[in-house]
């Protein structure tokens, strides 16, 4: 925290602050929104940690069981960067992909290893 030492003082003025309004904030985000970042320093970097903090542990356990697809007794030799890439991938599905950019991307990069700029083209 920022000042640890004038914590229980600003809690206490934030408690008025809010005991007077009316209409107050639904979320947290709008919570923090609202906050005075100078008036409530400790406050603020709470609500912030907060908003970091994953309500599930859902993409933990997504990844974990993605492991039983991507290592496989084939693939045990495969480096660290190629491992992340394709978890990431496995666990990120849903987005969709424009392969076409991605291998004009690799061709620029790495010319001698392709000889064609876009082989899925027409």
């Amino acid at each position: 925290m920022p000042s640890r030492s004038c914590f229980k003082q600003e809690l206490r003025i934030w408690r008025k602050f809010w005991g007077g309004v009316t209409d107050k904030p639904d979320t947290l985000a709008d919570t923090l929104r609202q906050t005075n970042k100078i008036n409530y320093p400790n406050i603020y970097t709470i609500l912030s940690l907060m908003l970091l903090t994953p309500v599930t542990s859902a993409g933990v356990e997504r990844a974990n069981s993605a492991l039983k697809f991507i290592k496989t007794v084939h693939r045990h030799t495969m480096s660290q960067d190629r491992f992340n890439a394709l978890v990431l991938l496995f666990v990120h599905r849903d987005i969709v992909l424009d392969y076409k950019r991605i291998i004009n991307m690799f061709a620029n990069r790495h010319p001698r290893r392709m000889l064609l700029l876009d082989p899925l083209g027409e």
